[in-house]
């Protein structure tokens, strides 16, 4: 736990993915976020991803946001749902839609733009 606990308060930012179950972010993610507190989290710039079997939603992203900001987190607004996951990638891991690609390029552009701005 104190390795978690230090990796994240040392971290300049957290790129947090999570499957969703049933609607919501996965009990694991859940609980390794509530091993964190106010001292690892607060200020600290965040970017969300979710994985999906069926269609994207954001149900899991939308419970994140909210643990993160009772935290005292920062959460960028680009967020991705990757629906239907498992076609979403080659044999050779490579994504296969273009423009989610592209959604993930900009995601990635704006966690590190803020994260830079706030961490000076």
């Amino acid at each position: 736990m104190a390795c978690w606990q230090a990796a994240v308060r040392d971290a300049d930012g957290l790129i947090l993915v999570t499957p969703e179950y049933h609607g919501s972010v996965s009990g694991v993610r859940k609980n390794a976020l509530d091993l964190l507190g106010f001292e690892e989290l607060t200020g600290k710039v965040a970017g969300l991803i979710s994985v999906l079997g069926g269609q994207s939603n954001s149900n899991a992203l939308n419970d994140l946001r909210v643990t993160l900001r009772w935290v005292h987190a920062w959460v960028i607004p680009e967020q991705v749902a990757i629906g239907q996951a498992w076609k979403a990638f080659d044999s050779e891991e490579k994504l296969l839609d273009d423009k989610l690609g592209e959604r993930l390029d900009r995601w990635a552009e704006s966690l590190v733009t803020h994260t830079q701005k706030l961490r000076g």
